[in-house]
């Protein structure tokens, strides 16, 4: 997802008061984006992160007693840095509800320090709210990531621009196709296919569920303006989607939606990720 999306869904995790203790944040490594969150969450002027009060103007200025950021001590996060975090997560926030911590570059801390975090991340204090950022959740401790929710961002999609836009979107109608035919074959390679990229997978899947939406829109109103404008390209021609209407109920279409649903809720909670397609395939075709 881009930064603008994870953005908003963010905002309404803390607008609704849903937002979780501990975020990992990966895929990217742009310190000003998880600060801006951090300026939402404890902003005075309903989380608008507006600028102009005094906790955006703290935070602006580097000097936010309720906002502390660890960055590498050159080439890891050392455990005195872990120290500090845990004599400061434990006091009290000084200014506001929330006292956050933003950590830098997570798969450079020693994997003993990561194991010094983890009962505090089993235990937070109400008040604490930590972002975690990585460029390799790989070398993160399974761990610490399932005490986490985590937040993929996609960089490398994002530079690549319409191309990768395109590419995705024929793989998420042909995925769809190959469900209205019970194209076994079909199914077969879209899992090799989606095997090989775990992240770009999660950006297919999501697209294959937007589609899916607005077929079912499209059968219950025959509205094109209600159609998502990003599969214009695809879904933009009535006969089509009437075809697609004709193929799937009303049943088999919601049935579907909640199927990828509930692989979308897999992937955030790190299930084994091969397992979570084959199983998505099995429930697709039968």
């Amino acid at each position: 997802m881009s930064y603008q999306t994870q953005r908003l869904f963010l905002e309404k995790a803390i607008s609704s008061g849903k937002l979780s203790h501990s975020y990992i944040f990966s895929g990217m490594d742009d310190i000003h984006f998880s600060t801006e969150i951090a300026k939402l969450v404890l902003c005075k002027q309903e989380h608008s992160g507006c600028d102009s009060c005094s906790s955006c103007l703290k935070i602006n200025s580097s000097n936010h007693p309720d906002l502390m950021i660890i960055m590498p001590d050159g080439s890891s996060i050392k455990n005195a840095q872990v120290e500090a975090f845990q004599e400061y997560i434990f006091i009290k926030p000084f200014e506001s509800q929330f006292k956050i911590v933003i950590f830098k570059d997570l798969d450079l801390m020693t994997p003993r320090a990561q194991n010094r975090i983890l009962k505090t991340l089993e235990e937070p204090p109400e008040y604490a709210f930590f972002i975690f950022m990585t460029n390799n959740l790989e070398a993160v401790l399974e761990t610490v990531v399932s005490r986490c929710q985590v937040v993929q961002f996609y960089p490398d999609l994002e530079s690549k621009g319409e191309a990768i836009e395109q590419e995705i979107l024929e793989k998420a109608i042909e995925f769809v196709k190959s469900i209205e035919f019970k194209d076994v074959n079909r199914v077969f390679e879209f899992a090799l296919y989606a095997k090989g990229d775990k992240l770009r997978f999660q950006i297919v899947i999501n697209r294959v569920a937007k589609i899916l939406r607005d077929v079912m829109i499209f059968r219950e109103t025959e509205n094109l303006q209600l159609i998502n404008s990003e599969n214009f390209t695809i879904l933009d021609y009535r006969d089509h989607l009437e075809k697609l209407t004709r193929s799937f109920t009303t049943e088999k279409l919601v049935e579907l939606i909640f199927v990828i649903d509930d692989v979308e809720s897999k992937l955030k909670n790190n299930m084994n990720f091969e397992l979570t397609i084959d199983q998505l395939l099995f429930k697709c075709i039968k």
